[in-house]
């Protein structure tokens, strides 16, 4: 007789307790799913638009303690980093997108950063990520800008007109990219040179970064710090950006945190049921069932509660993400999902053992009595 028939017969016999267990398992993962898609969600928005880049390194200043948003090259650095064919320089800057066309009421002012790039080079709007989902690129470059269209939610379309923070020179919305956002904020995307001339603040424009597609050998790293350059990774790239790894800490201990919690409340839970039921566990060991035995069972049992309440748990998270809005940051993740559940199955079980002690020290005659 495997351990598992006794596991299911045992809970087939107490649907109403086991079911309450189950219940509470499932709350619980589905918190900790929520979390996590949340978590992956936002970090999303934090780094889309790097990640769309493909490119292997982005060089700053060094003063700029990298942060991209201090970092502003002089033409001479620019020159040394630009030197591969492969490297571009990016122009980072803070706007607000502002409607100028009275006859269009309802498009809201939008908070944004726009990326000032060469529009045949690669971090050109329609050579990253999905391209231009709507509309067309940029064909005028003195007036045309292409944006994220989170945009669209604030009432805003292609076609529209509008300026950049309080300056007076009108751009119009020619096309619109999809999941394009830095730091959670939509993407303007706008030729270089244009944007040169016309700054949406009185500061000169400088440009920030340059990225590398393929990186750069060792002996241009070496011009690069002769010129007091920096060079990072993507991904050290991304950790730079303010509050990312902040709030990637926060969320992982949270969801870290309910797993291991969530577990071991398993296990106290089963821990309780073998109390309770010592005299059918006595009179199983009086009829020559060995407690080995009954120790699987009792950890094949504990592994199929938390799999049902792990699967209940998804479902409830996967119809959530199916009806939040849009403005929320919910990212499907299934292979951060594969490890949670590999995760709490693990620690349940480790957790279910700690009635193995109540197992082992059952006397049949006593338990009877």
């Amino acid at each position: 007789m495997a351990p598992v028939f006794l596991a299911l017969r045992e809970i087939g016999h107490q649907r109403g307790r086991f079911a309450l267990i189950v219940a509470v398992i499932a709350l619980i993962a589905y918190l900790a799913f929520f979390l996590a898609s949340l978590a992956t969600g936002l970090a999303h928005s934090y780094r889309s638009a790097i990640d769309d880049w493909d490119a292997t390194s982005v060089a700053l200043t060094e003063d700029s303690n990298e942060s991209v948003m201090s970092s502003r090259l002089s033409k001479d650095q620019v020159k040394v980093a630009s030197a591969p064919s492969d490297a571009e320089p990016l122009i980072v800057s803070g706007v607000v997108l502002k409607n100028v066309d009275s006859s269009q009421p309802g498009r809201t002012k939008v908070s944004a950063f726009a990326f000032a790039i060469d529009r045949s080079g690669f971090l050109a709007p329609d050579k990253v990520g999905v391209g231009i989902t709507q509309g067309r690129g940029i064909e005028h470059p003195d007036s045309e800008i292409v944006v994220d269209d989170t945009v669209v939610r604030e009432g805003w379309q292609v076609g529209d007109k509008l300026q950049l923070n309080s300056t007076s020179h009108t751009w119009t919305i020619v096309g619109f990219t999809h999941d394009q956002t830095f730091q959670t904020t939509p993407i303007v995307f706008v030729d270089e040179k244009a944007f040169g001339k016309n700054p949406p603040t009185d500061a000169p424009v400088a440009v920030n970064a340059v990225v590398n597609k393929d990186g750069w050998s060792g002996s241009q790293t070496d011009d690069l710090n002769k010129a007091g350059l920096t060079t990072l990774s993507s991904d050290e790239f991304v950790k730079t950006l303010a509050g990312y790894k902040a709030q990637v800490l926060t969320f992982s201990l949270m969801i870290g945190a309910l797993v291991v919690i969530a577990s071991f409340a398993l296990g106290i839970f089963i821990y309780v049921l073998t109390l309770q039921k010592r005299a059918a566990l006595g009179i199983l060991k009086a009829r020559g069932v060995p407690t080995s035995y009954l120790v699987r069972s009792g950890a094949v049992q504990t592994l199929l509660l938390a799999l049902v309440g792990l699967a209940v748990g998804l479902v409830l998270t996967l119809l959530t993400g199916a009806v939040l809005p849009d403005k929320v940051p919910f990212w499907f993740t299934w292979w951060l999902y594969a490890v949670i559940t590999a995760a709490f199955a693990l620690f349940s079980v480790i957790g279910g053992l700690l009635s193995v002690k109540v197992i082992s020290g059952i006397d049949p005659v006593e338990a009877m009595s």
